[in-house]
């Protein structure tokens, strides 16, 4: 449930629990694991209506995991992980 689709997508995993950090704000927890991805492929949207509020337009694209992660705290600090998009794209 994507709302942006960046190049390089951040995804924490918790307890077996996964969220993408797609949004700017974003940011992850301390105890959360933390993996890269980039994008392949078309990227699109689409609209999806449901019940409960989480109707709306989502992005749909597709990710591969990053064999070189970046390190931990290249991961958790927003300005590092900005700069390493930036020196990999």
């Amino acid at each position: 449930m994507l709302k942006r689709s960046p190049v390089f997508l951040r995804v924490v995993e918790e307890f077996g629990n996964f969220d993408a950090l797609d949004q700017l704000e974003d940011e992850p927890k301390d105890t959360e694991k933390i993996y890269a991805y980039r994008v392949f492929g078309s990227v699109g949207a689409c609209h999806i209506n449901r019940a409960g509020g989480r109707g709306g337009f989502y992005t749909m694209a597709d990710y591969k995991f990053i064999p070189q992660q970046p390190s931990d705290a290249v991961m958790r600090n927003d300005s590092m992980w900005g700069d390493w998009c930036k020196e990999n794209v």
